[in-house]
C-alpha cells in the first residue's frame, strides 16, 4: 500500500467492484437446460393418458348420463379381461419416448386396451372390434386428431354399426338396458273385470239372481242356437197365464227341429220332463261355478253324466211344455246365482 495515492485506491477498488458485479450478473443470466430421464417421460405420458381419460369420462357423464350404467358394466368387463395393462402403458411410454404422434399412440393404446383380440390397425376395423367387445352398445370415441375442432368435446356414438352425428339425435333414440334401440311396447289390454255392475232400477230381484255381467272363465262358449230374442231375462207378464212373473233366462225363438248346441264344454248333470212347465230339459255343468239350463226341447240328443263339448248337439228346439210356440228357453247360472244370458251370446 506504500506510494499509493488514495485516487489509486479509488480506481483500483471500483475496477474489482465492477469486475464482480459483471461476474455476479453473468452468473444470473446463465441457465441450466432440464433433460427427462426416459423413465420421468413414460411416467409424464401416463399421466397425460389417464387425465385425458378422465376427460372422456366427465364428457361421457355430462352429455349421456344416462348410460352410465352400461358404462360401468363394460368398464367391469374390461377390468376383468385377460388384458396386459402394463405391456400397454410400457409401449405408450415407449412410443411418446421416440417421438411418434400422440394421436397415433393414443389410438393404438385404445386398440389394446378395449379390443385386444382383434389385431387390426384401422381405425374403422377397430371401431367394429370395439363394437363388438361392447354388446353392440354405444361407443363414445374422443375426437384426438380435431376432425371436429367446433366441438371440443364432440363424441360420436356407435349405435348397432350406425353412427350419430350429433348430441340431439343421440339423446332422441330410446335405449334398453343391454344398449340396444329400446322397442315400442304395445299397450297391453286391459283384463277383463270379474264382474261388471249393471244398474238396475226395476221391481226388487229375486233371491239368487243378478242383473250384473259376471266373468265366466271358460275357454270356449257357443251360441246354443241363433234365433230371435223373443222373451228376455226379467220381469215380465207371462204369455200364458198372464200374471206378472220373473222370467229366469231368455226365449230365443227358432223352428221346431232346429239343433241346440252345448253352450260350453262340461257334463250333463240332469235330464228331464215337465209337462206343464218346461217340457224336455237338460241341464249342463261346466266348471267354475258355471252351468246352463234348455227347455221346451222337442228331443234331447244326450244322457245325464255324459261329457260333451262345447256346441256339440245336446237337444232339438220344440214347444214341450208351457209354451206358445217352438222356441228354446236358456238359462245360466254362475255360482248359484242366476244371469243374464244375453251377455254372452247373440242373437238375430
Amino acid at each position: 500500500m506504500e506510494g499509493m495515492t488514495y485516487q489509486d485506491w479509488t480506481r483500483r477498488r471500483s475496477g474489482r467492484t465492477g469486475q464482480t458485479r459483471q461476474t455476479r450478473g453473468t452468473g444470473r443470466r446463465k441457465s441450466t437446460k432440464v433433460v427427462l430421464a426416459p423413465r420421468e417421460k413414460r411416467r409424464l405420458g401416463q399421466l397425460a393418458v389417464c387425465a385425458a381419460l378422465f376427460a372422456v369420462v366427465l364428457v361421457g357423464k355430462g352429455v349421456f348420463p344416462q348410460r352410465l350404467a352400461e358404462v360401468r358394466e363394460t368398464m367391469g368387463a374390461i377390468l376383468h379381461a385377460d388384458t396386459d395393462f402394463v405391456a400397454a402403458f410400457t409401449a405408450l411410454g415407449q412410443s411418446l419416448e421416440a417421438g411418434e404422434p400422440a394421436g397415433e399412440t393414443l389410438g393404438e393404446l385404445w386398440s389394446q386396451v378395449f379390443a385386444p383380440s382383434s389385431g387390426v390397425e384401422d381405425s374403422g376395423e377397430t371401431n367394429a372390434a370395439v363394437g363388438a367387445a361392447s354388446g353392440g352398445g354405444a361407443l363414445t370415441q374422443a375426437v384426438w386428431e380435431g376432425e371436429n375442432q367446433g366441438a371440443p368435446w364432440a363424441v360420436e356414438t356407435l349405435l348397432n354399426g350406425t353412427w350419430m352425428e350429433s348430441e340431439e339425435e343421440v339423446a332422441a333414440t330410446p335405449f334398453s338396458q343391454t344398449g340396444a334401440p329400446a322397442q315400442t311396447a304395445e299397450p297391453e289390454t286391459a283384463a277383463e273385470p270379474a264382474v261388471v255392475h249393471v244398474d238396475y232400477t226395476g221391481p226388487a230381484l229375486p233371491a239368487n239372481t243378478s242383473m250384473d255381467q259376471y266373468r265366466l272363465d271358460l275357454s270356449e262358449t257357443v251360441t246354443p242356437v241363433l234365433g230371435w230374442l223373443s222373451s228376455p231375462f226379467g220381469w215380465r207378464e207371462h204369455p200364458v197365464d198372464g200374471l206378472e212373473k220373473f222370467h229366469n233366462g231368455v226365449d230365443l225363438a227358432v223352428n221346431t227341429g232346429t239343433p241346440i248346441g252345448a253352450f260350453a264344454a262340461g257334463t250333463v248333470e240332469y235330464i228331464g220332463d215337465s209337462p206343464t212347465e218346461y217340457g224336455l230339459y237338460l241341464q249342463i255343468d261346466h266348471g267354475n261355478g258355471v252351468k246352463s239350463f234348455y227347455a221346451h226341447c222337442s228331443k234331447l240328443c244326450v244322457q245325464q253324466g255324459q261329457q260333451v263339448t262345447a256346441g256339440q248337439t245336446v237337444a232339438e228346439a220344440g214347444e214341450t211344455g208351457n209354451a206358445t210356440g217352438p222356441h228354446l228357453h236358456f238359462e245360466l247360472k254362475y255360482q248359484g246365482v242366476r244371469i243374464n244370458p244375453i251377455y254372452y251370446i247373440k242373437t238375430n
